[in-house]
């Protein structure tokens, strides 16, 4: 497309600029739709995809109520201003199925009818339009330098060369960045939730790592305990046999108390106690 040529040629847009420039190449008729974009869309952070899925969607629904409204007139023609329902209903079905275009060598129309040639000269009127207000001037534009007349000379080249752009490529090209954004999405949820999988086993990690840290320091406290209570009972065995050796010193002291004499017992060898 022209964005991609100027893209070729080094000539760079910014996504703002190129907004602004493809609102001001529509045709007349698109104003109200504009004014509308302009209104209810911020023009600094609006999407190029975004702003062109709302320009397609809107030449849709334009092409249809035209296709409808010339259905219309031909019917009031043909049955002087009042259409046979039944009519349109069951014969009107079958005859535009015999009725082959010779544009796009489709069934159902003819080839006055074509959305292929009113895609054709809408197309053309666009690039017309673009062609003329492509480089007005705007609060964000550069200065003109030799690069805007090269510019100039691709848009001029491009008129000529695609004949047949269609809405129907545009489309396309959308459809495949719809897809190339989808399969984006999918693969950022793919890496959201393996990263929380991942996050989950961490906590597990961190729950069993306390787990066992808690553990380690608990076997530790036993330990210390068990050193400690073998260092009393060494104490208490020690404190028991202090104690008997105090006890048998005891016991020792009293067999000497009671082996000795009073001092009034005079008696000895040879010694007989007199009886008064």
């Amino acid at each position: 497309n022209i964005i991609n040529a100027l893209q070729g040629l080094d000539k760079t847009y910014s996504n703002s600029e190129m907004v602004r420039k493809i609102l001001r190449c529509l045709p007349i008729s698109w104003m109200p739709k504009v004014t509308a974009i302009e209104e209810a869309k911020n023009l600094n952070v609006l999407a190029l995809e975004d702003l062109l899925g709302s320009l397609m969607t809107h030449e849709l629904s334009m092409q249809n109520k035209d296709d409808d409204e010339e259905k219309e007139k031909k019917k009031k023609k043909t049955f002087g201003g009042r259409p046979n329902k039944k009519f349109h209903q069951k014969g009107e079905a079958s005859k535009l199925e015999e009725i082959i275009c010779f544009e796009c060598n489709k069934p159902g129309h003819y080839k006055s009818d074509c959305p292929r040639l009113k895609k054709k000269d809408l197309v053309k009127k666009k690039k017309k339009a673009m062609i003329a207000t492509w480089d007005d001037s705007d609060e964000s534009s550069s200065d003109e330098d030799s690069n805007e007349e090269v510019a100039q000379i691709a848009l001029m080249a491009l008129e000529e060369e695609e004949e047949e752009e269609s809405d129907e490529v545009t489309y396309d090209e959308l459809v495949l960045v719809v897809e190339k954004y989808s399969s984006m999405i999918a693969s950022l949820k793919k890496k959201v939730k393996s990263l929380t999988n991942e996050n989950d086993e961490l906590k597990l990690a961190k729950e069993e790592t306390s787990k066992e840290i808690e553990v380690d320091l608990l076997e530790n406290e036993i330990a210390y305990l068990v050193k400690e209570n073998k260092n009393l009972k060494e104490e208490i065995e020690g404190l028991k046999k202090t104690f008997s050796k105090f006890s048998n010193s005891s016991e020792r002291l009293e067999n000497l108390i009671g082996m000795q004499r009073c001092v009034f017992d005079k008696a000895g060898l040879g010694y007989e106690e007199m009886n008064n």
